[in-house]
């Protein structure tokens, strides 16, 4: 794997990766607390917790038409290079 099929995988983990953290962290608050924990109301997210979260899916997402445009270059660069490369008879 190269780096820029590398950038891709990157972009996709940025994306779903604080998906499926904040998908967790909303079914976790809606389980039922017993003991000292207390049966108190369910602790939801502030705007500042969904701040970093919202900011790397958003970073995943506008990095990877950019990381899917510069594989595409370096692939047609690289079959340009193996075309010129080859021995004229």
């Amino acid at each position: 794997m190269n780096k820029y099929g590398f950038q891709i995988v990157v972009c996709c983990v940025g994306i779903l990766l604080p998906i499926v953290f904040t998908l967790y962290f909303l079914w976790d608050i809606h389980q039922p607390k017993i003991g000292p924990v207390g049966d108190g109301k369910p602790n939801y997210p502030t705007f500042i917790q969904m701040v970093p979260a919202a900011c790397c899916v958003l970073m995943g997402a506008l990095n990877l038409p950019v990381a899917i445009m510069r594989y595409r270059q370096n692939k047609k660069a690289q079959t340009n290079d193996q075309r010129n490369e080859e021995p004229l008879d």
